[in-house]
């Protein structure tokens, strides 16, 4: 996935060797001009560049020239702990924060139970509490943390800089989310962002992709649980749509009487919620077991079935703790049922990553912040 857009040339090769680097952690000055168009002075000066920022270092390392001829090479080290960011998730009552590397991997993590929404202004100290335990993690690493990335469970429209809510009762309340961030951001000094949760997710799951050969160009998660939503991926960019709304899935619906009301939630929420769905199914009984995984694969087949034929996505990943019930079940029926409304054949997979919104946030923020330290 492209992360940033160059603002000139200078910028363009520090990336273009950013990305041989992710890829090649450990390369002399000479074979990282073999693997671009650039001049070897071009290089060596984005070599010297990015050693005195923290991104390389040389390892005392040399190697022979090509074929044994010429002089020796020194060999610099890709420092993936040099930058990090802080993912947070806010699902439910748990928090669950990441310090996340610059490969993606996650080397510090804290889950927190608490009843605090992420709205609330108590959530405040909670959110401080966070960040400084992850300052000292990186502290002791070396590492500079560019910013936090929050992903919440909450449908954000960036017209009106307001996020949707499931506060009390099935009701939903929209609250201007600029204030939030400007008074988080003043406790703790570091770049914020916020993005919806499944968004996050999909972000943390086309990065694993990118580095298999199946890497698609196109790619939707649906995650259905404690909430129904969708994150599309377009020509290997996040598809948020006019009000960033893009995906909201909890009102997708297939029932011509169906009138939503202030207390109710959307069509298909109600249908794939797993509070209904413990609700309405004995999971303790093989058969109502049975049933409950065949009523959620229908009405995730439909779901499919109308995205893809109106987008022509081939690669959709299932996932939420709906699915989790019985994810093997689902994903085949699931399958089986989109053939039977469609004749087509996509590849539907279940994730069983954890913690994907979090390192999701962690990667959107890197990815923002990122243009700063190679823009410098």
């Amino acid at each position: 996935m492209k992360s940033f857009l160059p603002n000139n040339i200078k910028d363009e090769n520090r990336k273009i060797i950013f990305d041989i680097l992710l890829q090649y952690p450990e390369l002399a000055k000479v074979e990282i001009t073999e693997k671009t168009a650039m001049s070897f002075v071009t290089v060596s000066k984005i070599v010297g560049f990015f050693e005195q920022i923290g991104l390389l270092t040389a390892t005392g390392e040399s190697r022979e020239g090509s074929g044994g001829l010429g002089r020796k090479r020194t060999v610099y080290r890709f420092n993936a702990n040099s930058y990090v960011t802080i993912g947070i998730q806010t699902i439910g009552k748990r928090t669950t924060a990441l310090l996340v590397n610059l490969y993606g991997q996650i080397i510090d993590q804290q889950a927190i139970d608490t009843p605090i929404p992420f709205y609330s202004g108590q959530f405040e100290s909670v959110f401080e509490d966070i960040v400084a335990r992850m300052r000292g993690k990186a502290e002791k690493l070396g590492s500079v943390i560019l910013g936090v990335g929050i992903g919440v469970d909450g449908a954000i429209n960036i017209r009106k800089r307001t996020i949707r809510i499931m506060t009390h009762d099935n009701l939903e309340e929209d609250y201007a989310y600029e204030p939030l961030l400007a008074r988080l951001k003043e406790r703790v000094q570091l770049p914020i962002l916020l993005e919806n949760d499944v968004n996050a997710s999909i972000i943390a799951e086309f990065r694993g992709l990118e580095s298999t050969e199946e890497a698609p160009n196109d790619l939707i998660l649906i995650s259905a649980g404690e909430g129904v939503g969708a994150g599309i991926i377009l020509n290997k960019e996040l598809h948020r749509g006019y009000n960033a709304s893009a995906g909201e899935l909890e009102y997708m619906c297939f029932d011509p009487e169906y009138r939503k009301k202030k207390s109710s939630v959307g069509w298909l929420e109600s249908k794939l919620g797993l509070e209904t769905l413990l609700r309405t199914y004995d999971l303790t009984n093989e058969r109502e077991r049975e049933a409950c995984a065949d009523y959620v694969s229908r009405h995730l087949a439909l779901v499919i079935a109308n995205m893809i034929s109106i987008l022509d996505i081939d690669r959709i990943i299932i996932s939420g703790k709906t699915v989790a019930l019985f994810p093997e079940l689902v994903q085949s029926r699931t399958a089986a049922y989109v053939q039977q409304y469609t004749e087509w054949t996509p590849t539907i997979t279940v994730s069983d990553a954890a913690h994907q919104t979090a390192v999701g946030a962690a990667s959107l923020i890197l990815q923002q912040e990122m243009i700063q330290v190679l823009s410098t």
